[in-house]
């Protein structure tokens, strides 16, 4: 079954109804559920025209707008794969994606298409279109004017791919995920535990895997009018214009684009009243963002995602569910509270550590290895929802276990249940830090003092067989409370403090800090520390050298005298 014929059944009961709004004031466009299905026709019949056929590879390269989803639409369609490469990627990361997944066609922006000069591998792909602006050797389309006749669904079977995307590469080199037509289904299903669509519901959505889980539900999708190619420099102004001129229900959006709209929001003294769902991931959410949402949205409630690229969602928590206790219990160094898993993902705990290839296994030595309530290990899942296999077999015995039958997905990520049930999140496996002291755990550190007035953000490292704390502060504010950090600090025996401008974060969602970058600015930063201190020494030993010159001839004066 292709996966299309789930939104086509959208297109039609909701004919009418607006399925995809863009802009503000008079950049507002608005597409219905039935003008989108003629657009993803043309789309579909031009792509057929141009000798393009099903299991093609194409690359949108266009920034979120309607004809993003327009063109996603119109790939499924056709039966062919969409394919997207994050622009964030370094250009040399970029061109190895597209040499070892070379695309079939192109669809981007006018600018886009000027990037193919600079890029050889994108003057290989050999057929390219574009939306929007004219560009040479480039088909236009998506055109207002351009409606197709209905094209039919070109049949593919579950095991079929569908979307081709990379991995954000926190964890290492990015891993090529192939997200089939029945992994998409399985996908859409679960999301619908966790943000269950209601009818007359209206979504801003920063996240494109959601606007097809809305287009699938018959509910309409509002696309921020900001640039979001960097979540966390995203104008709040926008957003909160946009939420309060929609009358947006729900919005789903990185921590890091939220954590702008709740500062804009708080300080101009704005409230959302008819937000109902917030829901956020991508990156680590702590409660204190969930409880100024809250304060800007007094009647939604915030749910914090935790899941991944191969596996979302894997647990969820919202907002009323994180006591006071539990506050208490993340500043004292418990790590970062994800919640329980969602009802069809099984979710365990694994001896860290372990970098071979592991199984395969029969349940009963796959038992042997999990650890019991308590004990904080690797987080392994599994589920229809879970990707199963990466398009690379080395990855894929690295990153995947199996177990009579059932295929496990080793996360990366370390956490640990409690007596309830609940999830803990303590950070990445391979950012913990084995010393003299023992084993600590980033989220141990970071979370326990990002709960202090005036820190941004906090990581914790090693370097030079010490744990050093790297604080983005502000300022002032942060100094008056660093007292309440001395417990944390005393109890994981950190060496050094170091204070940053501001800590490197992933590309994709601004949130996840990017520990390889961290140390790069540190080595730069302490090189520029380094060199400086030489030049202040040799002025020194200079001086000193003419002072002494200096009372050297005034004592052989004074002798000869």
């Amino acid at each position: 079954m292709n996966i299309f014929e789930q939104f086509g059944e959208a297109l039609t009961i909701a004919a009418e109804k607006p399925a995809l709004v863009s802009g503000l004031g008079k950049q507002r466009r608005v597409v219905s559920f039935a003008s989108l299905d003629e657009r993803v026709d043309g789309v579909v019949s031009n792509f057929a025209k141009n000798g393009l056929r099903p299991g093609d590879k194409i690359l949108v390269a266009v920034p979120l707008s309607i004809e993003t989803y327009v063109v996603m639409l119109a790939t499924l369609k056709a039966g062919m794969v969409v394919m997207f490469v994050d622009p964030g990627q370094p250009v040399s990361q970029i061109a190895r994606i597209l040499r070892k997944h070379p695309p079939a066609a192109l669809v981007g922006t006018k600018s886009m298409h000027w990037f193919r000069y600079l890029l050889p591998e994108l003057r290989k792909i050999p057929r390219r279109f574009v939306v929007g602006k004219k560009a040479n050797g480039a088909i236009t389309i998506c055109t207002d004017e351009y409606r197709g006749r209905a094209q039919p669904v070109i049949a593919r079977s579950s095991a079929d791919s569908a979307m081709l995307t990379f991995t954000s590469g926190t964890g290492g080199s990015p891993k090529a995920v192939v997200r089939t037509h029945g992994f998409l289904r399985e996908q859409l299903a679960m999301l619908s535990r966790v943000a269950p669509a209601q009818n007359g519901d209206i979504d801003l959505v920063a996240m494109p895997m959601f606007v097809l889980f809305n287009l699938a539900n018959a509910m309409t999708s509002v696309i921020p009018a900001t640039d979001m190619k960097r979540p966390g420099r995203a104008d709040p102004r926008v957003i909160l214009q946009q939420l309060l001129s929609e009358k947006a229900t729900r919005t789903v959006a990185s921590p890091a684009l939220l954590d702008r709209l709740a500062n804009y929001s708080l300080n101009g003294g704005e409230t959302i009243t008819d937000l109902r769902v917030i829901s956020t991931g991508g990156g680590p959410v702590g409660p204190t963002l969930m409880r100024r949402l809250a304060a800007v949205a007094p009647n939604a409630t915030v749910k914090a995602v935790y899941g991944s690229t191969e596996a979302e969602p894997i647990a969820v928590i919202h907002n009323e569910q994180v006591s006071l206790h539990d506050e208490a219990q993340m500043r004292e160094g418990k790590g970062l509270l994800a919640g329980r898993p969602v009802r069809g993902c099984a979710v365990r705990i694994l001896q860290a550590g372990s970098e071979q290839a592991l199984g395969p296994f029969s349940d009963e030595a796959f038992a042997n290895y999990c650890l019991p309530t308590g004990s904080i290990g690797e987080i392994v899942v599994s589920g229809s929802h879970v990707l199963t296999l990466y398009e690379d077999p080395v990855a894929t015995r690295r990153n995947k276990i199996r177990v009579q039958g059932t295929v496990w997905h080793r996360t990366g990520d370390a956490g640990y249940f409690d007596d309830s049930g609940r999830l803990w999140l303590v950070g990445r496996c391979s950012a913990a830090l084995h010393d003299r002291h023992g084993t600590v755990y980033p989220f141990q550190v970071e979370y326990a003092v990002s709960a202090v007035r005036g820190v941004r953000r906090a990581a914790l490292i090693a370097r030079n067989n010490e744990r050093v704390l790297v604080l983005e502060t502000s300022g002032k504010e942060f100094r008056t409370e660093l007292v309440r950090t001395a417990r944390c600090i005393a109890d994981n025996a950190i060496d050094r403090i170091i204070t940053v401008r501001r800590i490197p974060v992933d590309s994709r969602h601004d949130a996840k800090i990017d520990y390889s970058a961290l140390e790069r600015l540190l080595d730069g930063k302490f090189a520029r520390i380094g060199q400086f201190m030489a030049e202040v020494v040799s002025i020194c030993i200079h001086h000193c050298r003419d002072l002494f010159a200096r009372v050297q001839a005034r004592t052989s004066a004074a002798t000869r005298r």
